[in-house]
């Protein structure tokens, strides 16, 4: 699944530790945004990601990826309302093994 959104999105296996680095950047579009526009566009994103979700099967690998997609942007929109994230750098979240198939099949499937 091609994810469209404000948000660049990859996965890499880290050797060194039981699990995987997601990797996070803006995209250039959202970035050229206004504040006010960034923060309206990211909750568009967070809307339209829980309708997928919701119409997706309990079981399917594609929404357990795309639940923790969900759960850290819910925990980015306050800072990007706020104009707390420089837009520039790219965020990296560490991902436990399980998960981390999950992200790499919504990613690449």
């Amino acid at each position: 699944m091609d994810i469209q959104g404000p948000l660049k999105i990859g996965v890499l296996d880290d050797p060194e530790k039981m699990g995987w680095e997601l990797h996070l950047s803006f995209t250039d579009e959202f970035k050229a945004m206004s504040l006010e526009s960034q923060g309206q566009s990211f909750r568009d994103y967070l809307a339209g990601l829980e309708r997928e979700i919701a119409a997706r099967d309990e079981h399917d690998r594609n929404r357990a990826g795309m639940l923790i997609v969900q759960q850290i942007g819910e925990q980015l929109l306050p800072h990007v309302q706020a104009g707390e994230i420089a837009m520039e750098e790219t965020m990296i979240v560490e991902i436990g093994q399980n998960q981390a198939v999950s992200l790499t099949e919504l990613l690449n499937g």
